[in-house]
């Protein structure tokens, strides 16, 4: 069949809010345009995997072509979008050219924010896309082996540091992802130095980790973070951040090379540029139908949308898949004339997993956690990963890492070329590079 040369519907992003859009308007036979600045679908719960060695990049990455093999009017646009027309309904990219659209769905998906904290944006790594990951997973391994001959005890302390700032998900997974790298790798890898020598402070301003989860679960999994050495510092607010260090309100200091952003979530930076409306941490302000107020055509979902009357909503996986499909949804019901429906989330529940062997999960009015958890948690994100080879790529290392107690290969690649955002960044964080 072949393709509208002007697509009816322009779906922009390709993050699970991007995906489960396209997947329902291609399976209605809507033709539709896919654009985004990269070519593939990056399972985003698995980054911190990636950033410490656990698995590869390449195994949490799916071509966006070749999700759309069996959507034939549906094709993919590698574009970088920068603006919008809203009046003549068309996107603008960076070489000028001009993407239009009879109806838009944003999807932008989310960056970090900083809530104004010197440094936070420039000295430290984040998790927010798959060259954060590889950043940092570099990162890592060059800390590692510049610890192995560096003689002075307080430069080595400091290049053993690591520090997470924010005790959600990806703080405290990540925080349990490299106390699994130092107990296994580090005493097989780096012989020069002792693995209790790699430090792992976990920093979160509010009074508990894990705020979405019932109590039970945040203490459990304080008490399995501790249980791993790590050092967890609730009630704590970070003041600044530089190459050298983290400075905590009140004064305290923590000498480090490598302090790791997972404190909050704000739009991606296109979502202002495109000349809607904005709200809080620069996400679309849309209607419970999904709708931008004024642009009956164009409807936002995932990260980049604030929801009115639902504002507090997690910016997780779960909501953005959701406001996928209905975004999609109510504008099949605009071409065939019909109302619109509200978005109402329905919550399937939450995981986090500390380590090996150690989770918690909260589905459906239950609470566990400890191995059962852990095994939902395996299952879950093997099912949500799209592709099989994916799914038994990330299978066979999830078990070689398990029965060997060995992480992925450690090889850090593409250093050598790292002079952009990258490489500042990797060296901006004290990084020896």
């Amino acid at each position: 069949m072949a393709l509208d040369p002007a697509p009816r519907v322009v779906v922009l992003g390709a993050g699970f809010a991007g995906l489960r859009a396209v997947r329902r308007l291609g399976h209605a036979r809507v033709a539709t345009l896919w654009v985004d600045a990269r070519n593939y679908h990056c399972f985003l719960p698995l980054l911190y995997q990636v950033a410490t060695a656990g698995l590869e990049p390449q195994d949490i990455a799916y071509p966006a072509r070749s999700i759309l093999r069996r959507l034939p009017v549906v094709d993919f646009q590698l574009a970088r979008v920068v603006g919008a027309d809203p009046g003549a309904q068309r996107l603008r990219t960076t070489t000028g050219e001009h993407i239009p659209y009879s109806h838009l769905i944003v999807a932008t998906g989310g960056a970090a924010e900083d809530f104004g904290i010197p440094g936070a944006r420039d000295a430290t790594f984040r998790l927010y896309d798959l060259e954060d990951a590889r950043a940092l997973r570099n990162h890592v391994l060059r800390i590692c082996e510049c610890a192995t001959t560096e003689v002075r005890a307080t430069e080595r302390a400091a290049l053993l540091t690591f520090v997470i700032v924010g005790g959600g998900a990806t703080g405290v997974e990540t925080a349990g992802a490299l106390a699994e790298f130092r107990r296994h790798v580090v005493p097989r890898d780096y012989r020069a130095f002792e693995a209790s020598a790699m430090r792992i402070v976990l920093v979160e301003a509010g009074p508990e980790l894990l705020p979405p989860f019932p109590p039970v679960l945040r203490a459990r999994a304080r008490r399995d973070l501790e249980a791993f050495g790590v050092e967890v510092r609730t009630g704590t607010r970070v003041s600044r951040i530089t190459p050298v260090g983290v400075e905590l309100a009140g004064g305290a200091h923590i000498p480090t090379h490598t302090a790791i952003w997972a404190a909050g979530i704000r739009a991606a930076p296109v979502a202002a540029d495109l000349g809607f409306p904005t709200g809080r941490s620069g996400r679309l302000l849309v209607e419970p139908t999904l709708q931008i107020p004024g642009q009956p055509r164009v409807f936002a979902a995932g990260d980049v949308a604030l929801v009115a009357g639902q504002e507090r909503l997690p910016q997780v996986a779960q909501v953005a898949i959701q406001q996928g499909e209905h975004a999609a949804e109510n504008v099949l019901r605009v071409l065939r004339g019909e109302g619109l429906l509200d978005f109402q989330y329905r919550d399937k529940g939450a995981l986090a997993t500390i380590g090996r062997s150690r989770a918690v999960a909260a589905i459906r009015g239950l609470e566990f956690a400890g191995r059962p958890a852990w095994w939902v948690w395996l299952v879950i994100h093997l099912v949500m990963l799209i592709g099989f080879r994916n799914r038994l790529v990330v299978l066979v290392n999830w078990a070689w890492n398990y029965f060997t107690y060995d992480r992925g290969l450690r090889a850090i690649v593409g250093a050598e070329h790292e002079t952009s955002e990258d490489g500042e960044q990797a060296r901006a964080a004290g990084g020896p590079g």
